[in-house]
Order: structure tokens, then C-alpha cells, then sequence
């Protein structure tokens, strides 16, 4: 992830007209021992509920000129690993960062993996899908 910072620091204008991660598809191996299967669906009588999907794939996520990382699913994403520091509050960039970093939080702010900066390892994904489905 460094290597692409510094890319994107270096040229970081390569993908204008894209959301940065477009061109590339990132993700945990499928071979890696810290993947594992997406909760099973649950029927309540009234409808099947489906919980989020393991974040396995990795995002470029960007707030004004600030730059950072994140694991997400279809359904939802983990926190931000920034990679650059907060702008000053004197920079001409810093209003564009703050209204972009608060889309970024109230968009968390719904995601199932609050307060996770990685994937959950299996036993905490299960215990949050319980939690999930018991709140229907």
C-alpha cells in the first residue's frame, strides 16, 4: 500500500476521472488462511436476512488531498487507514477534506465493521452476524 501511495503522490492525477480503485481489483488471496466463508442467511418467518459479507477486498479511499486505505465488502467497509496526515485547517484543501471525510464517517457510521481497521478474523465475524441477525 505504501508503493501506491508514494505512486499517486508522485502522480496523483493517473485515474482523474475514476475512483482510484477502479482500475485495479484488490483482495485477500482466496488462498490465504485468514479467509473464510461469509455467514450463513437466516429465516425469521417473515424474511431471509442476509448479514454482510467478510471485507476481503481492499479500497483506495480519498478526503480532499489526503489519501488512505480500507478493507470493504459489497455490503460495508472497515475503517480508514490514512496514509497521509490531516491537512492543515489553513490549507486551501481543507474544507473540500472535511466535507469529504464527514461523507466517509456517516457512511461508517452505518457499516457493520465500525471500529475495525481489518477484517474481522472469523470468530468475531460470526459473533457480529449473530449480533446482526438478532437485532431483526
Amino acid at each position: 500500500m505504501r508503493t501506491i501511495h508514494l505512486v499517486l503522490q508522485r502522480t496523483p492525477t493517473p485515474f482523474k476521472d475514476f475512483w482510484l480503485s477502479n482500475p485495479f481489483v484488490w483482495k485477500l488471496s482466496s488462498q490465504s488462511p485468514d479467509r473464510y466463508d461469509e455467514a450463513d442467511s437466516y429465516y425469521n418467518g417473515h424474511e431471509c436476512i442476509f448479514a454482510p459479507s467478510p471485507p476481503f477486498n481492499l479500497q483506495i479511499v480519498q478526503a480532499g488531498s489526503r489519501l488512505g486505505w480500507s478493507w470493504w465488502s459489497e455490503d460495508d467497509s472497515c475503517e480508514t487507514n490514512w496514509l497521509d496526515p490531516e491537512p492543515s485547517s489553513e490549507s486551501d484543501d481543507f474544507e473540500t477534506y472535511i466535507e469529504e471525510l464527514q461523507r466517509i464517517q456517516q457512511r461508517l457510521e452505518m457499516d457493520f465493521y465500525i471500529g475495525y481497521n481489518e477484517p474481522p478474523n472469523q470468530q468475531q465475524y460470526r459473533r457480529l452476524c449473530e449480533d446482526y441477525i438478532e437485532s431483526y
